[in-house]
Parts: C-alpha cells; sequence; structure tokens
C-alpha cells in the first residue's frame, strides 16, 4: 500500500502478520504496554461501605472512594487500585472516575466472583423516533462508569467535563495546515495557551473540497452536523511551541488538510485537552436491571415466533428511558479492559468518545436492550485513535463500530456475531485481522415492530451519500487482512463463507487506490450505500472499485512477495533488520546493522522517523541503499525519499543516536 504522506504507525501490520504486535511502536495502552499487574496502593473498597449483596446502592460509597481517597491531580503512574468485593453490587447512578490512575478491579467475571447490577434512574425522555432524548452536551449518553474528567469552563460552568469544550476555547488557526503537516501556526496568542509534553485537539472544518472528495450529495450539505461539525479530528501531543510565531509542533504529522474555515463559516479548531490519564477495569460483570422499565418482560433469548419477547437480534429500542452504557471513556487516554463481562446492558457495553491508546481485550459483550434508532446497541469505537481491541466476544450487538474519525486502531482476533461496520465520518488507517464474523440472516434492520427486508454483512462501509445522514462518508486506507467472513444470505440457511475480501495473506484496503482516498465505486460511479449487490460488484472490480489489494489488485499481498533469505545478503552488513512492507517498523542500530526491505524500493517512497519507542535521542545521518542507489540525508525529525532503489539500506548515525523509525511503501 502507498500513500503521499505520513500514516499511522501500524496500518502496515496488514502485509506482516508474522510479527509480533507488542515488538513494535503499537497501538493500546502506552502504545503497546503490558497492562498493569501492580499496583501503588490497593483500596478494599468494603472498607468504605461497598457492601455486597445487601441490595443498598453501592455507587455512592464508590464515589466517595474515588473523591476523598484519591487525589484530584492523581498521577497516572500513581497506580491505585479499587478492590471490589465478589458477590452483587448495585449502581443507582453513573460513576465518575475523573481521576487519573484509577483501577477498579473486581473478584472476577464469573459466577463466584462481582457482579455490577446497574439499576436505571431513567436520565433519558424519547424522541419522535423512539430514540433516547437528551441535552447532548452530555453526549454520549450516561453509563454505570464514565471516565472523563469534571472539570468546568469558566463559561460553561454548568456541565461537568465543559473544560473540553472546544468552541468555549475558541483557538482559530492562523494559517490552514495541510495532510502530512506537522507544525500549525495558531492565531494570535493561541501557542501560548499549549505546553510541551500537553495533549492538543484539532478538529478540521467540513469545507467544500473535503465533501466533494467523500461525495457528499448537495441535498445533504445543509445537515448540521456537516455544516457546523469537525467530522476530522485527532488529539496529538505538543512536542514543541513558538510563542513568537504562534506555532506547536505535533508528535505525528496530520492526517487530513485543515482549512481555516467551511462555506459557512464555521472554523477549523484546536483545544488544549484535558485528558484522564491511565484508568483500568478488571474482572468483574455488568449487566443492567429490567426492574421498573419498559423491558420488563422480556428477555435477553433471540426473538422469534416461539419467543417473540426475545430481544437477541431485535434491533429497535425497547426502554429508551433506560439506554445506559456500560463503561464511558471520554476525552481519555491509555485507559483499558481486560477480562470483564458486559451483559444486556441499557445500550453500548463500551462507548469511546476522543479516546488515545485505549486497550479493550479478553472481555466478553453480549446484548442490549435498545438496538435501534439514535445508534444503540453498539460496541462504540467513536473518535478512537491508535488503540487496540483484541481477542473479545461480541454477541447480539448491533454493530462493532469505528466511526468519527477513528484511526491508527488495531482491531484484532475477535469473534462477533455482527458485522465489523465503517460507520462514517472519515474513520481511517486502521488495521481489522485474523477476526472471526458469522452472521446470521437475523442481523437486519427492523421498522415498525417488525423485521426489516433484506439482511446485513459481516462489514459496512459508509458511502459519501448513506452516511452522511448521521455523519459523513468513511475515509481512506481501513484494512481488512485474513478474516474469517461468513453470513446466511437467506431465511433459514445456514451461515456459509461469505468468499468476499477474505482471501488468506490478502489485504484489502477500502477507499483508498495505493497513493490517496478513493471512494468505493461501481464502474466509475460511487455507490450510494453498502448491500449485498454492491459488495459483490465492488469486489469484482477490485481495484478500480475503490479497494486497492496491492499492485494492480492480482496477487501482490498473497504473502509471496517477501524475502527468501538466500539472495540479499552483502558484505557490507554486519546483521539486518528485516522490514515488512508498508509497515512502521522501529529500529535499533548496531554496528553493521542495514535494513532489509521485502521488496525494491525503485518508484516507491522510504520514510523516516525519530523513534518512538527510544525517545533518548533523535537519529540524524544517512540512510543508503547498498544493493541499489541512491540515499537519504536526515536532519529532522522526517525525512522521505522517493528516488531510490534495492531491498538493503546500512544505515548511519552522525550523532551516535542508535534508533530511528522507517516504512518503505
Amino acid at each position: 500500500m502507498k500513500n503521499v504522506k505520513p500514516l499511522v504507525y501500524q496500518t502496515g501490520l496488514a502485509l506482516s502478520l508474522a510479527l509480533p504486535l507488542m515488538a513494535l511502536a503499537a497501538p493500546g495502552y502506552q502504545s503497546g504496554a503490558n497492562l498493569p499487574t501492580s499496583f501503588a496502593q490497593t483500596i478494599n473498597a468494603a472498607n468504605f461501605g461497598v457492601i455486597a449483596n445487601d441490595g443498598q446502592d453501592d455507587a455512592v460509597a464508590l464515589q466517595a472512594i474515588i473523591d476523598q481517597q484519591i487525589a484530584l491531580n492523581n498521577a497516572p503512574t500513581n497506580r491505585v487500585a479499587i478492590l471490589l468485593p465478589a458477590g452483587e453490587l448495585h449502581f443507582d447512578d453513573e460513576v465518575h472516575v475523573d481521576r487519573s490512575g484509577v483501577v477498579i478491579l473486581g473478584a472476577g467475571s464469573g459466577a463466584e466472583g462481582t457482579k455490577i447490577v446497574l439499576r436505571s434512574w431513567q436520565p433519558y425522555t424519547v424522541d419522535s423516533e423512539g430514540a433516547p432524548a437528551f441535552d447532548k452536551k452530555y453526549w454520549p449518553g450516561f453509563a454505570a462508569f464514565r471516565v472523563e474528567t469534571r472539570l468546568k469552563h469558566a463559561n460553561e460552568p454548568n456541565y461537568e467535563g465543559s473544560i473540553n469544550f472546544h468552541w468555549k476555547h475558541s483557538i482559530d488557526f492562523g494559517q490552514a495546515a495541510q495532510l502530512g503537516d506537522t507544525q500549525l501556526t495558531l492565531e494570535s496568542g493561541g501557542a501560548g495557551k499549549f505546553s510541551v509534553g500537553s495533549w492538543i485537539y484539532v478538529g478540521a472544518a467540513n469545507d467544500t473540497a473535503f465533501l466533494n472528495q467523500g461525495q457528499v450529495p448537495a441535498s445533504k450539505r445543509d445537515n448540521s452536523h456537516i455544516k457546523t461539525g469537525h467530522m476530522r479530528t485527532q488529539i496529538f501531543k505538543v512536542v514543541a511551541r513558538n510563542t513568537s510565531n504562534n506555532t506547536v509542533t505535533l508528535d505525528k504529522p496530520l492526517e487530513f488538510d485543515v482549512p481555516l474555515k467551511n462555506d459557512s463559516g464555521y472554523k477549523s479548531r484546536v483545544m488544549p485537552v484535558s485528558a484522564v490519564d491511565n484508568v483500568g477495569f478488571r474482572n468483574f460483570s455488568l449487566t443492567m436491571s429490567t426492574q421498573g422499565t419498559a423491558c420488563t418482560g422480556f428477555n435477553a433469548g433471540d426473538f422469534s415466533p416461539q419467543n417473540p419477547n426475545g430481544v437477541g437480534h431485535r434491533y429497535e429500542n425497547l426502554c429508551p428511558r433506560d439506554a445506559l452504557h456500560g463503561i464511558i471513556f471520554k476525552w481519555a487516554v491509555n485507559g483499558w479492559v481486560d477480562n470483564i463481562k458486559v451483559e444486556m446492558m441499557g445500550s453500548h457495553p463500551i462507548v469511546t468518545e476522543f479516546a488515545k491508546q485505549m486497550t479493550i481485550r479478553n472481555s466478553e459483550f453480549s446484548g442490549s436492550w435498545n438496538k435501534g434508532a439514535g445508534g444503540n446497541g453498539y460496541f462504540r469505537g467513536s473518535k478512537l485513535f491508535d488503540s487496540l481491541i483484541q481477542g473479545n466476544s461480541l454477541n447480539r450487538l448491533r454493530h462493532l463500530t469505528l466511526q468519527w474519525s477513528a484511526t491508527g486502531n488495531l482491531v484484532e482476533n475477535n469473534s462477533l456475531d455482527c458485522d465489523i461496520n465503517l460507520h462514517g465520518g472519515w474513520e481511517r488507517n486502521n488495521l481489522i485481522r485474523n477476526n472471526t464474523v458469522a452472521v446470521p440472516f437475523e442481523h437486519r434492520s427492523w421498522t415498525n415492530g417488525q423485521p426489516g427486508d433484506g439482511t446485513w454483512q459481516p462489514i459496512w462501509y459508509g458511502s459519501g451519500d448513506h452516511a452522511s445522514n448521521w455523519s459523513g462518508p468513511t475515509g481512506p486506507n481501513n484494512v481488512f487482512v485474513n478474516n474469517q467472513f461468513s453470513k446466511a444470505l437467506s431465511a433459514g440457511s445456514s451461515i456459509q463463507p461469505w468468499g468476499l475480501f477474505d482471501t488468506p495473506d490478502l489485504s484489502y484496503a477500502f477507499a483508498w487506490d495505493g497513493a490517496n482516498f478513493k471512494h468505493l465505486n461501481i464502474s466509475g460511479t460511487p455507490i450510494d450505500t453498502w448491500t449485498q449487490d454492491n459488495a459483490v460488484a465492488v469486489a469484482g472490480q477490485m481495484p478500480l472499485s475503490g479497494v486497492y489489494t496491492g499492485g494492480d489488485g492480482g496477487d501482490g499481498g498473497d504473502g509471496d512477495g517477501g524475502s527468501d533469505g538466500g539472495d540479499n545478503g552483502d558484505s557490507s552488513c554486519a546483521n539486518y533488520v528485516d522490514i515488512s512492507w508498508d509497515l512502521r517498523t522501529e529500529v535499533t542500530i548496531a554496528a553493521g546493522t542495514c535494513a532489509r526491505f521485502t521488496q525494491d524500493l525503485a518508484g516507491e517512497t522510504l520514510q523516516i522517523w525519530d523513534s518512538d519507542a527510544n525517545s533518548s535521542c533523535d537519529f540524524r545521518g544517512s540512510i543508503s541503499s547498498v544493493d541499489g542507489a541512491g540515499s537519504v540525508s536526515v536532519t529532522s525529525n522526517y525525512a522521505s525519499s522517493n528516488a531510490l532503489s534495492g531491498k538493503i539500506f546500512s544505515l548511519a548515525p552522525n550523532n551516535t543516536c542508535a534508533y530511528v523509525k522507517l516504512r518503505a511503501y
């Protein structure tokens, strides 16, 4: 795969399946670090009033532990574990985890462990479509656990968390920025509002050029979320600032253009982010009681004529006043979920909203009482950046989504009976691999209390037309590789291999032509939605249809293009670091170290960055072809060249720094 500008580090893993994920600068908690197993302090919640099996509300006591026993400015590295007792606990309100370094530990997710039962306080009303209605400044709603700061902006004192309302900061751009830029020019005085090491939100207004690129119909461009929203967003770290010329430097390149404003006058903006850092959840189960709700009388079994009150594969909202989520991560970094079991929540078991470097693994997510209008019952990866979703089981949910600018995420080794859904909003550069997706025919839309026509496929793509109803088009370079997709395509039929986008070791990069974004199309006409017929047609016209498989769309991703290890030696190299194609790889340089790529760089691009894994120094020097021609002089934190040839390159630092990151594509 190719791109004209730097992409996120792990997208190229699609072509390097033999490499261990954690050996690289990787997505997830602290860029692929092991999850914590030891803690600076452990608080036994039972000693502070969290009592199992007494039927009383335990949320108040747990909230008091967080508020009174842990400092508001607790350091992320000072991990404090709150140990919940075995047995059944009850929450009658949302628990706010607004301190960094907090870990909620149960006694296990099985029958003898810790079971949390959420009892709804009915915080929603119901809109005309039967969806939960609430003040959207509390987006995405309410949950058992909410990981988000409660700090308030001085000009918005009525809302906890308003410190992260970007429109209250109103820091505009001084100059437009482009894809690949690392330095942003802000309005007068803007740079002074950031410090080195702080997090920065970047949001780009939806200008005409972007809407044209995404094939958004003119009839939908007046939708409020398009006229006045930031569809393209990302969180970066500030690595330098200059208050004299009002610039800030980001830790990685922009993945989108940033206009000053759109035709409606809505502006692109930046904001200092107040993030909750290093919050984790482990070893408990979580569910929602239906007692006192409109869901009383329904059951978690599958809907059928024999079980008309079953909610499995029933895609409507049965008790929207109670559409409570399991765990919300909002404006959070380095958060994690490990070995929990979430069954039959009011809506999403997990939902993210501006969350970076998260790990969600080894957990079970099953069922929801509301899976209808308004987007309910998802495993919802919204505005999720550089994160890992690994080894989970998803059953009887509406979708696993990547949406609203989700980027740099790795979704691997999960088992699902719902679709993996590119839900729209310029999600991009995500890698989806080694998942097992087995979707029954009953996974389909509902209308007026009954199943509708058709059925949903194992994957879904957000076209500029369809997805602009709620967000906007799916963005570039979302890669599927080595997934097992199966589907029952008709009522009463068994689940069989789907046969699309699942050839072993072949990478399918959606909305990508090998260098740039390309909307999915059939014979040059952009698709207006995603259906079984359109999926078949798109697959049949790859790569012209906007699904790139490498080279000419033949066997470029079949795993046979790598080195055979027999003809790549050279006397000037004492040792080799093998680098798979289109993979950002950390390299440690010893005497005589050479980088060996899986194919010749003639006509291709080599990128060089400062190491993320080792920040003790910055590589400066030269990288030269050993078995071809050309060299690159590295004088800054990023360099690239497309004037090289050969597979083997010597690495020569001129400042003794032995760490660098490389990628060829």
